[in-house]
């Protein structure tokens, strides 16, 4: 297994599943170090310690790391269109978000904690979610689920298959069940994203922005969400707008990928 001709070759899907099993195990265990010590330490080691799993069965195969997880660059066009279309994506999850807090509602104690583990208190606080939540949640979250898991996934069953179990999978390890299929339609976008463009890229400033802007709001004022909120809920005329306008730039985003990978760009 450890050839030269793995190089370019990518594990089985059995030994990915096991490493994601582990990596859950393995998350839940250095979240529980974190409660016992305190702040947010739970936050930091979980999004800083996730990766750790998949990159050190990569280095013990002898993967190569930039194919593996997807660590390819992308041109400006794409990047561009990539923040355009974070901030369309993360106002639909949002609203997709309430829309199911109607129906599903999370327990207020759970809720409490939730808000609480992203409440900033201080300068420290500010570094730590901020690195956390954003940067560390943004840089491995894609290398393990958009890089080491879907296109792994890719390689042995369909597209659709690979991005939906891939979702399903990110979806999942949040161990949230109130935001199971949220997060999961939140990660469908984002397999989308890295499979056409082939990169984590675009999918790390998606989640970038999406994550960014949760910190935002669940630290701002309360009164200034009511710019664009009827009722706890998004002005429906707003939210079909973004739809429209997110999806031409989905639209947008894939032909620029495609003339990329033909080389006119």
């Amino acid at each position: 297994m450890n050839s030269n001709n793995q190089i370019n070759n990518y594990p089985p899907a059995h030994h990915v599943i096991f490493v994601v099993l582990f990596t859950i195990v393995f998350v839940f265990v250095v979240s529980l170090i974190g409660y016992i010590i305190g702040g947010k330490t739970g936050l930091f080691l979980l999004e800083g310690l996730i990766i750790v799993p998949a990159l050190a069965y990569a280095v013990y195969r002898k993967y190569d790391l930039k194919n593996i997880f997807r660590l390819r660059k992308v041109n400006i066009q794409i990047v561009l269109i990539s923040i355009f279309v974070g901030f369309g994506i993360s106002f639909i999850a949002d609203g997709l978000d309430r829309l199911f807090q109607l129906f599903f509602p999370m327990p207020e104690i759970f809720e409490e904690q939730l808000l609480e583990s992203f409440a900033i208190h201080s300068v420290s606080d500010f570094v730590i979610i901020v690195l956390s939540a954003v940067v560390f949640a943004g840089i491995f979250e894609e290398m393990l689920f958009r890089g080491f898991v879907q296109k792994t996934f890719e390689k042995e069953f369909s597209i659709t298959q690979a991005i939906l179990v891939t979702s399903f999978i990110f979806g999942m390890i949040h161990m949230n069940p109130w935001w199971l299929i949220q997060i999961s339609f939140f990660g469908i976008f984002l397999g989308i994203l890295a499979w056409k463009s082939d990169s984590i890229i675009p999918s790390m400033i998606v989640h970038f922005i999406n994550n960014g802007l949760s910190i935002i709001f669940i630290n701002s004022v309360q009164d200034n969400d009511q710019l664009f909120l009827y009722q706890n809920n998004i002005y429906i005329p707003l939210i079909i707008a973004v739809c429209f306008i997110t999806f031409f730039g989905f639209k947008l985003f894939i032909n620029i990928c495609d003339k990329s990978q033909h080389g006119k760009i």
